[in-house]
């Protein structure tokens, strides 16, 4: 499998656009998405993290912020960044209606984070780094800025090892998001941690709940033609991809479907 994770600096940056014009008219569909909101890794992360009171966190990619604000009450300090700017201010108006005083802001790419070296004991990045332009540098910054003995948590959609499997996944991902870029296998993520100097301490597959269809489309504003046309591009799906990714259907329709998650935790 191979991991398409670089590209030209202008591929790079039609990426972000891709993703910034895709999630600024939805900012707050994805503050109140329960898939977000209350996905069984985010207390997962909160375990496997195992933070103290005197830790700084950067939560990178933040969305609706339920990463950061889980994390806030356990930890001295949070940043959460987000490269769009109409995500970012969902994040603050949802963290900030919760009485969370230690939580601060900064509009970032996830391949540039404007910090300095060693200055965060965590980062996190949660349902994100499939929509990055260069996993690869994300991973090497995540690294530059932590302190000796940090760790990084990704949770994230991640690639297959059968290469048909991967390709449908990707192809369903995407079609309902074409800022989807890709998602990484835990193999690829083994590779991405040890060239930035990281070392992979753990990782699980996250067993979550199926994607409801009409909400899963919904919340990205598919036009009625293309969901339709996608609900019947996976029940025409091979029995085995079927089955694989539990394609559920009622009369004719696609009721829900799931995807491929998990964690990886990163130690420095």
């Amino acid at each position: 499998m191979s991991a398409n994770t670089t590209s030209s600096p202008a591929g790079e940056a039609r990426i972000k656009q891709r993703v910034q014009d895709q999630f600024a008219p939805v900012a707050s569909a994805y503050v109140t998405s329960a898939t977000h909101a209350h996905g069984v890794d985010l207390g997962r992360m909160v375990e496997l993290a195992a933070p103290s009171r005197h830790e700084h966190l950067l939560d990178v990619a933040t969305g609706g912020g339920h990463t950061a604000l889980i994390f806030a009450p356990h930890l001295r300090q949070v940043i959460a960044s987000d490269l769009t700017p109409e995500m970012l201010k969902a994040a603050r108006q949802h963290i900030t209606s919760q009485q969370k005083t230690n939580v601060g802001y900064c509009q970032a790419a996830a391949e540039a984070l404007p910090f300095a070296n060693a200055s965060f004991d965590l980062v996190t990045c949660r349902i994100a780094a499939h929509h990055f332009a260069n996993v690869r540098s994300f991973v090497a910054e995540a690294a530059r800025i932590l302190r000796p003995g940090g760790r990084l948590l990704v949770s994230d959609h991640i690639g297959l090892e059968d290469h048909e499997l991967d390709a449908f996944m990707d192809r369903f991902e995407r079609w309902r998001d074409p800022s989807h870029v890709r998602a990484y296998s835990f193999t690829e993520w083994q590779a991405f941690c040890t060239t930035a100097g990281l070392h992979v301490i753990h990782t699980e597959t996250d067993p979550r709940e199926p994607y409801e269809f009409e909400s899963w489309t919904a919340r990205m504003r598919m036009p009625d033609t293309e969901r339709n046309a996608l609900g019947d591009w996976l029940l025409a799906a091979p029995t085995r991809f079927r089955e694989l990714f539990e394609i559920v259907e009622h009369e004719g329709k696609v009721v829900s479907l799931r995807g491929a998650f998990g964690i990886i935790v990163a130690g420095k």
